[in-house]
Order: structure tokens, then sequence, then C-alpha cells
């Protein structure tokens, strides 16, 4: 009956009146079974229970197309973070960001190209970033030679001096695109064969590829900049057709090698703009006059790692990791592996069944409904049962939603390094990341050894919770017991020397440098991880709820301890200490 109500909903947003019986049907699904959702849902309101509805209601809305993935330093992130104040303002949380905003910004800067940056080509005037694009900063002109496909050679003295025109094969080329000097036209020094030359010039398409800015955090952005190409090297950059077909008089195609043209020339210039980036920190007073002044934390990032321009058909994305990644980006398989034919009879099973139920549907977005919108909704889920709910905690909590996990836990490492409250008051922390799947079928990580982990009913992963504090690790082991919350706790990838080192990456090693004693939960991997595929439809609702009411009572019983979480490390801890699995 479960699986026949939800299949009838698959491709469309289910009614208000149609989620009350959805989610019964969800509350009544066995744990370890991933059951079909909808791939679009508009759920009811949020309450001060904690519960799967509830969070199938905010995941949703925080991993829905609309959002573009989160990238941090985009107006992607802006909007989500914007969705998380919009929440804890609604609550009556406690602003704890800069200024008396929610928000704590970030010094994140992007190199972009200078619109000052100019060309001609043939006397005609070109536009930056349509008529040609590139990484290299320098200001070259030249009359022009077509050398053919890149990597051909002319005669050195055809090209002494010359601009030299080439077309690459999408195939071949370098980076994103197959535009020679990877995105856009970076990519290093020019090969030898091109010494002598004044620039070397793809012909791209007639669309550019967009030069995507990589934001920084740095408090110098001038140092991002970087300098101009040596004079006695080639400026690498990318004309569209219409321009090369400005030089030569005709098509690019119809060139024959050796050929001369007209003269082009650019100026390209970059600096560094001010990428958005930040934070949201709210929190929620403790009860105590003493205590209150003391916190334990809660947090997740609230980023992802954005879109793409290759649309594929989801499903067959889905069916190619479910069989060949199945842990998603972690996974590595062989040249073996990939030309096993029963695998590839799995795969298209697979894409069969899914035709049988829905036409194909293009894709390029990675949603990260678990990574970690997962996390960012449970630290919502948690905040709203504090906030409205009747038990208050002693010591005062903070919730931060951080940014720029993905691109090395910026958001956290900001966060510490510039506290909104002292330091030294923060006695525990929370942190999580992708806790929303550990199904029965999700590989969930490896064993030291190599073995594969599978998740199941009441599947955790525990990181890093005795690293600092055994009191704090008993802690949580004891309110799973007390509170029979019936988790079944694995460290297997806690172990020290641990390859897939996941006690490095992710944010509570910002915390654990500094002493702070933390513990990061997660249901690990899965063959969804860094896809497109990461949407929530594929989420474990029921049991994202469980780490949500751990996560609460862990909060609340750090928070009402008569004494501050022991610390048994050795200090003094380094705040630039690098992080050792």
């Amino acid at each position: 009956m479960v699986a026949r109500l939800l299949m009838t909903t698959l491709s469309s947003s289910l009614s208000r009146a149609a989620a009350a019986a959805f989610l019964v049907a969800l509350a009544a699904a066995p744990l370890h079974a991933q059951q079909p959702l909808p791939i679009k849902y508009s759920g009811p309101a949020t309450t001060a229970a904690i519960t799967a509805g509830d969070l199938m209601t905010r995941l949703y809305i925080y991993a829905d197309d609309s959002m573009m993935g989160r990238r941090v330093g985009t107006e992607d992130n802006i909007r989500a973070t914007a969705y998380i104040e919009r929440e804890v303002r609604r609550l009556g949380l406690v602003p704890a960001g800069d200024k008396g905003s929610y928000f704590q910004y970030l010094s994140t800067f992007a190199r972009v190209m200078d619109p000052a940056s100019s060309g001609t080509a043939a006397g005609m005037k070109l536009v930056p970033g349509t008529d040609f694009t590139g990484s290299q900063i320098g200001a070259r002109s030249g009359a022009v030679v077509f050398g053919g496909m890149r990597g051909d050679t002319l005669a050195p003295d055809m090209i002494k001096g010359k601009v030299v025109v080439v077309t690459t094969p999408l195939a071949t080329g370098g980076g994103r695109g197959g535009f020679a000097g990877g995105r856009g036209g970076a990519g290093g020094a020019a090969p030898a064969i091109y010494a002598g030359a004044a620039a070397l010039v793809s012909v791209g398409p007639d669309l550019l590829p967009t030069v995507a800015p990589r934001p920084q955090v740095t408090e110098t952005p001038e140092t991002m900049v970087g300098a101009p190409v040596a004079a006695d090297q080639p400026l690498q950059f990318t004309i569209t057709p219409r321009v090369a077909a400005a030089l030569f008089g005709q098509p690019v195609a119809q060139v024959a090698k050796g050929t001369q043209g007209g003269v082009l020339g650019v100026d390209i210039k970059y600096l560094a703009a001010p990428a958005p980036s930040r934070n949201v920190v709210a929190i929620l007073p403790g009860t105590d006059p003493k205590l209150k002044n003391e916190y334990v934390l809660i947090g997740a990032h609230n980023d992802h790692i954005g879109f793409n321009n290759r649309p594929a058909d989801h499903d067959s994305l889905k069916a190619f990791a479910e069989v060949f990644l199945i842990q998603g980006a972690d996974s590595r398989p062989s040249p073996e592996s990939l030309s096993d034919q029963a695998k590839w009879a799995q795969v298209n099973g697979k894409i069969a069944a899914a035709r049988r139920l829905r036409p194909a549907r293009p894709d390029s977005i990675s949603n990260g409904a678990d990574d970690d919108g997962s996390g960012s909704v449970t630290v919502l889920e948690v905040a709203e049962a504090f906030a409205k709910g009747a038990v208050k905690p002693k010591r005062s909590i903070i919730f931060i939603w951080q940014t720029g996990e993905e691109s090395g836990m910026w958001g956290s490492g900001w966060f510490v390094d510039h506290p909104t409250v002292p330091r030294e008051s923060i006695v525990a922390a929370v942190n999580m990341d992708m806790v929303g799947r550990g199904f029965a079928s999700d590989v969930t990580g490896s064993t030291k050894a190599g073995g594969l982990i599978y998740g199941g009913p009441g599947y955790l992963q525990l990181v890093g919770s005795r690293r600092l504090s055994k009191e704090y690790g008993d802690l949580v082991e004891s309110v799973n017991t007390e509170k029979k919350l019936g988790f079944t706790f694995d460290y297997e990838i806690d172990a020290d020397g641990h390859p897939q080192n996941i006690y490095c990456r992710s944010d509570h090693w910002s915390y654990a440098r500094y002493g702070i004693p933390v513990v990061f939960f997660t249901t690990g991997g899965h063959s969804d991880y860094h896809q497109v595929t990461d949407e929530p439809q594929y989420i474990n609702y029921p049991h994202m709820a469980d780490v949500a009411k751990l996560s609460f009572e862990v909060m609340l019983r750090a928070a009402n301890l008569d004494h501050r979480v022991k610390v048994d490390a050795p200090g003094p801890f380094d705040g630039k200490a690098r992080c050792r699995q």
C-alpha cells in the first residue's frame, strides 16, 4: 500500500490534503528500504515536534533546483542562506552574526575578468567574455597565422612574433569543454612548439564557456590577481568562430594551415571582486544566569558544489552511479569493471525500469540533498524544537550554518578564527554532514582494510567523539541508550590513519583544532555523493528524524551538565594545526 501511494506521486507535488496521507504512509515504511518519493513536494508547515514530515518539507525547499546547487561565492548560496535566515528569525532566535544580524560575512573574493579588458580583430572591436575569454593576464597584438590543429607544428620563422590561431577538438582539449588552456584559456605555459609566438589562440564555440570564478577566503585579495604572462611567453586565450572568420575572411574550417590573416590584439586584465559568502549564526539563550554565558554549538554546512553545463538524463546517471559509483565521487571504477557487460546490463535494466514510470529528465544541478541539505535542515529542525518546545537548556545554544565546507571548511574556520562569542566559552559541539541516508543498500564507506560498509536500521557513523574527550563520547552513547533511540553507532570510519580521511573532511575539525570537544554525525556515503542525483526523493526521512532527536538530546545533555565537558587531549591547541586522521 505504501509503495502504491508513493508511486502515484513520483512526478508531481502533493496537495496539502494528500500530504497528511503521504506522511502516514512514510512513517509506516520500513526504515531499511528506500521508498519511491515524489520528485517535487510541498509539505505542510513545520511544528515544534521533530518529525520526518517537517524535515521533508524543509529539504524539498532547500535542495530544490531553484537553489542551483548552493555553491559558495554565488547568488545561489546567498538565496539558500536567506531561507535559513528567514526561518531562524521566525523562530525568534537571537542574531549572532555581524552587526546584530544573523549573517557572518567572510572576506571572500573571486578572480574575475576586468571589464576594462579589450580587444580588436581585423579592425573589429571585441567584447570581453563574448568574443574572447581567457584567464591569463597580458597584452598582445600581431598578425595572425593559422596553425591548424593544436599541437601541429609550423616553421619557427612562420610563428615568430605572430598570433597563432589553432583549433582544438572537444575530446582532447585542455580542461572543461576542450578549450586550450583549460577553463577559458588558463592552463600554464604554452607548449614549446609555439615558442616565439606573441599569442596562442584557440577557436572555441559560438558561445564561449563561462570562466566560473573560484572564490577564495583572503584578507589580501590583491594577491589573487596574479602577474602578466612573461614577455617572452605566448599569451593564451580563446576566440569565437565569428572572430576567427573575420581574421581570415572565411570560416576557420576552410582555412589551410599556414594561412596569414589580419591583426588580432587583446589586453586581458583581471581583478579581485568581492564574492558573496556568509555563515548564518543564531543563539538560543540559556536559562541559567551563570551558565548561559557558555555555549554548546550545533552546525552543518550550507553550501554544495553548484551545477554544470552538461545536462544528461537523470535516471541514466542514477543507474550508472548505483552500479559503478557505489560511493559516488569517492569511487574509482577500474577499466575491468567498466568493461563488465553484466554490469552494463544492470545499468540498462535500471534505466528501462525508470522509463516505464516517467520520461527522460535532463539534469545538471547538484542539489546536495544529503550533502549537506540534510544536515542544514536537521539543524533547523533542532532549532525549532528548542525555540518552540517546553524544554529549555541551561547553557546557551549556538546554531550555525557554515559556508564553504566544500571548498575547504571556510565558514567554520572563519567562525572559530573570528568568533562572535568568546571562543573559550564554547564547551562542546555537534557537526552534521550527510545525515539523510544510511539505507541497507547504501555503501557508507570502507573499513581501514578496504572492505565495504553498508547502512541499515539505526545506522549512524560517529567521528571524533572521543578524540578530545572521553566524557563527551560516553555522553553520546548514554543518550542513545537512555532515550532508547535505537542507534547502532559505527566508529570504523574514525580509525586512526583511515585512508578515507573523514576526520579531516568536514567542519568538526575547525572546532577540534581549538580543543573544543566535537562529535561528527553522518550516515556516510552512497552512490549519489557529489552527483547530480543527490536529490530529496532519495532521502531516508524517518531515519533523519531520529538523528535530529539524538542531536537534540545530546545538545540538551551537554547544555545542562553542572560542569564543562572534560577535555582529555593534552594542549596547548594550535588553531593553525594540520589535521591528521
